[in-house]
Formats: C-alpha cells, sequence, structure tokens
C-alpha cells in the first residue's frame, strides 16, 4: 500500500511538472523574455494589435475603435466574443456565402467592424492576429465551438425591441461612457458616427448587440439591465447614423471617405 501510495505521487508529480513545463506562457511572460522565436514574436504583435489596433495596424483601419472594443479583454472574456476559435474554422459563413479560413475572417474584421480596407491574406498584421488567436485557442478541441463563445441569444420578451425606450436607456446608462452623442469619450468607444464600426459589421444587428450589451455592459454593473431594456438600447443604436456597408457601392464609400479626409484637414489644428 507504501509503495503504491508513493508510486502515485511521483508520477502526480512528474505529471504536473510535465504540464507545468508546456503550460502556455501568459503575454507578460513573452513580453518579458529577452529573445523571441517567430511564432512567440507573432503572438506579442497579435496582442498589440488587437489591444492597440489604432497603433499597431492604421493603415487597414479606417474607424475610432480597436479589435478589444468588441473582443473584450484581448478577446478573453467569455461570452464577449472571445477569440479562442480556431478550431471552428474554416467556416462557412452566410455574410459572404463562402467557407471562411481564419485569414479571411479577420480581414472581414478590418473591413466591416473597423470601417476600414481588407488586409492581404499574407500580411503581418493578420499572420500576426492569426497566431493570437492560435495561442488562445491552445487547448480547445478542433471542430468543436469553446464554451461561451460568441454573446448570449437573449429570449423572447414578448415586446419588440423598441428604440424610443432604448433611447431613455442610453441616456441613463450609456451615455456617461459612450458619450451622449454616441461619439464616444476616453473610456469607451463610439457607438455610432463615422468613428464607429460599418453598417456591413455584425455589431450591426439587433439581436446580438442585445446579447453583447446585456452580458457586458455597463463596465462594472454586467448583466443589470433587463433583457428588454438590452433590446430597446441594441435597437436605438440600429436606426443611429454610420458608416455604409462597404457592399453596397463603391461610389458611396468613396463620397465617405472623402467626406472624412475633408473633415480630418479641417479638424487638424482643433484641440
Amino acid at each position: 500500500m507504501t509503495r503504491n501510495w508513493w508510486c502515485a505521487m511521483a508520477l502526480a508529480a512528474f505529471s504536473f511538472s510535465a504540464m507545468a513545463a508546456g503550460a502556455r506562457p501568459t503575454i507578460e511572460e513573452l513580453k518579458a523574455r529577452p529573445v523571441l522565436d517567430d511564432y512567440e514574436s507573432n503572438i506579442v504583435y497579435g496582442y498589440n494589435i488587437v489591444m492597440e489596433t489604432q497603433r499597431y495596424a492604421p493603415r487597414y483601419v479606417g474607424s475610432r475603435l480597436n479589435c478589444t472594443n468588441c473582443h473584450l479583454k484581448g478577446g478573453t472574456q467569455p461570452e464577449g466574443f472571445p477569440l479562442n476559435v480556431e478550431g471552428v474554422y474554416p467556416r462557412w459563413r452566410a455574410k459572404n456565402g463562402v467557407r471562411n479560413g481564419l485569414g479571411l475572417r479577420i480581414r472581414d474584421c478590418f473591413l466591416y467592424s473597423l470601417n476600414g480596407v481588407m488586409p492581404p491574406e499574407e500580411s503581418p498584421e493578420v499572420q500576426a492576429v492569426a497566431a493570437y488567436i492560435h495561442y488562445l485557442s491552445e487547448g480547445e478541441v478542433i471542430g468543436r465551438p469553446p464554451d461561451r463563445w460568441g454573446v448570449p441569444t437573449l429570449p423572447e420578451t414578448g415586446s419588440d425591441p423598441n428604440p424610443a425606450r432604448g433611447s431613455v436607456v442610453y441616456k441613463q446608462k450609456c451615455a456617461a461612457c459612450h458619450g451622449a452623442d454616441g461619439q464616444g469619450t476616453a473610456a469607451a468607444p463610439p457607438v455610432w458616427g463615422p468613428g464607429s464600426y460599418n453598417a456591413g459589421a455584425g455589431m450591426n444587428n439587433v439581436q446580438r448587440v442585445a446579447g453583447f450589451i446585456w452580458a457586458n455592459m455597463p463596465l462594472g454593473s454586467e448583466r443589470s439591465l433587463t433583457h428588454q431594456e438590452a433590446l430597446d438600447v441594441a435597437a436605438f443604436l440600429h436606426i443611429q447614423l454610420r458608416p455604409f456597408d462597404p457592399r453596397t457601392t463603391n461610389l458611396w464609400k468613396l463620397v465617405e471617405r472623402i467626406a472624412q479626409a475633408v473633415s480630418s484637414f479641417f479638424g487638424a489644428g482643433k484641440p
């Protein structure tokens, strides 16, 4: 009995040591290393892009958003569009009617959610974000969606989403962070207007954004809204003006870009 007990303890200690040796290093640990291999450096670069997209991937961004504004806490927040999803790709999407690999899915985010231009598949930015997603996806089962991925689907409330009611809730619960005009503040990003996601983005969907709002907003008071309040706010956001869907016409997007450039030029000297 004693011998068996010691054997079991030795095996457990060995297993624990092996697991610890192969444990995924944190981003902070990677950043602290004096030298990184190509894969590790891509992980860190991808993390930086997700957290500070405006700084690390500006050539493909047309909004004032960063990836982490939707993929909360750098894509690590369950039910906040987490990014540990590599195992579910390639995946067919109704949005573009094709089977999307991970690279195309990342490129789509730049085009729609960031209201920018679609980067080439081989661009350093796409490769880095893909490496970071791979890093977050370690340990997940290939082909099986991760636990609490995406956002919750809210149940039927018996009442349609109502923008007028949503306007009241927005003023009471959202405007302090996102601004009364929806243009964002130092604390939170714009939720409509030229600096926000465009009309083709996944967030421009009442049911999806309602689930996101209910599960994650307001920050510090998550799930304090009722399902109906979250649906109403989502409906209110949905009717606000925002950049055009790039699938409409190139002419509209060209007009939009020119208007943004003129606005930036004349506003360049303003504080």
